[in-house]
């Protein structure tokens, strides 16, 4: 199949291609006041954008059953090497408890702590649209935590400020009328409050819980550790009774475009995936610190793991929002490379690239264009933009 191009709003060009999918692998506290926006910089400043050199997944002129062979390999590598936490204390669905319910101008939540592990829980803040009659489609949507993806401050429940409005990918999908379950991070759902406060130096929060997840899990990842949790937080979204099981999406940005990748490539229920700028190639991002592989990534790359194993042995739809630490010239070729092994396959148009080409968060005509697919991919009507073109005016008003 011949490849296609998106045109971005900025005249780059983006690869669009075939579908790609996945076979189920099995993997399987607190919230402290630490300032994390200085975190967030910090972790995405190792980005470099540099093209990785990508291997060919098949021999020329090799065909389907030369990568069916390949393709199980792949999926067990690939797991040994992420690694899970998974807990012997509870099988399928973790315990869930309600902690409050609310109401804002722009939707119905309820905020939960979901159980992880033995001793550590994470939260999780289903948002539901107002008017809400029957099922609809859910979105889960990971980050540092809840509040920066609903666009208000779960303490005070007062709106957030304009700025970020771009960033609050869950507070645009509620109101196209998704379900949506915003989730609390590694390491915040982890270290406990009082070890989040004695946490020394601007990333002694993410080395601690490194240091502590090493312990309670020595198998784990750091990746491991987010992938697992991103799944839990499906189980509560599926179970909620106005939620269609079999519509479920992942969408997040930089670490949490790390997590929705991850969770979606591992995990069939998810339908479809939205990762904004998270660094697809090893060299884009700062995979190698100790939070996400650590040492472990120098050993990985030395056995040939790349995403582009992940993107070509999984068949869910896949939209990158590429900005800074994506680009045509990183992720291009690995999408393209994943494209040859799915069109083997005969599976359905579900890669595709928007390179706004404009820096680290994503410009409104990127989130448009991403929100138009997946209302596609999860049989939601086309939505209606006057609720986002009103957070546009917003923010275009407070950066004055």
């Amino acid at each position: 199949m011949g490849i296609k191009t998106v045109k971005t709003a900025r005249g780059c060009e983006s690869l669009a291609g075939q579908g790609w999918g996945c076979d189920r692998l099995n993997f399987g506290q607190g919230n402290g006041d630490v300032p994390r926006a200085a975190l967030i910089f910090t972790l995405i400043a190792a980005g470099l954008s540099a093209a990785e050199q990508v291997r060919p997944l098949l021999a020329p002129g090799a065909g389907l059953s030369a990568w069916s062979e390949q393709r199980s390999g792949w999926q067990i590598r690939w797991a040994e090497a992420l690694g899970s936490p998974a807990s012997p204390y509870f099988a399928g669905a973790p315990p869930s408890e309600l902690i409050e319910s609310f109401e804002t101008p722009d939707f119905k939540a309820q905020l939960f702590r979901q159980r992880t592990d033995k001793l550590t829980w994470q939260r999780i803040l289903v948002m539901k649209p107002k008017g809400l009659e029957g099922r609809t489609a859910g979105v889960v949507v990971p980050f540092y935590d809840p509040d920066r993806m609903c666009g208000y401050d779960l303490r005070t429940k007062q709106r957030l400020g304009p700025e970020r409005n771009t960033a609050f990918f869950g507070l645009h999908l509620v109101r196209q009328g998704y379900v949506v379950a915003a989730v609390e991070a590694y390491p915040f759902n982890l270290l406990t409050p009082d070890e989040q406060a004695a946490s020394k130096g601007g990333m002694g929060v993410w080395r601690d819980a490194a240091a502590k997840l090493a312990k309670l899990h020595p198998r784990c990842t750091g990746m491991g550790k987010l992938t697992h949790d991103t799944r839990l937080a499906a189980y509560l979204l599926a179970a909620d009774p106005q939620v269609d099981a079999s519509r479920l999406g992942v969408m997040g940005h930089s670490l949490g475009g790390k997590m929705a990748f991850y969770a979606g490539c591992f995990d069939p229920r998810f339908r479809a995936i939205v990762a904004s700028d998270f660094g697809l190639a090893w060299d884009s991002s700062n995979w190698g610190d100790a939070w996400y592989f650590g040492d472990k990534l120098k050993v990985m790359r030395a056995q040939g793991l790349s995403h582009v194993q992940l993107l070509a042995v999984t068949s869910t739809p896949f939209f990158l929002i590429a900005g800074q630490y994506d680009s045509q010239a990183s992720a291009g070729p690995m999408l393209e490379e994943a494209r040859k092994v799915r069109a083997l396959q005969g599976q359905g148009d579900g890669l595709v690239m928007f390179d706004h080409h404009s820096g680290h968060q994503p410009t409104w005509p990127s989130l448009k264009a991403a929100y138009e697919w997946l209302a596609r991919q999860l049989s939601m009507p086309s939505p209606d933009f006057a609720h986002l073109d009103g957070l546009a005016e917003a923010q275009a008003k407070a950066g004055k």
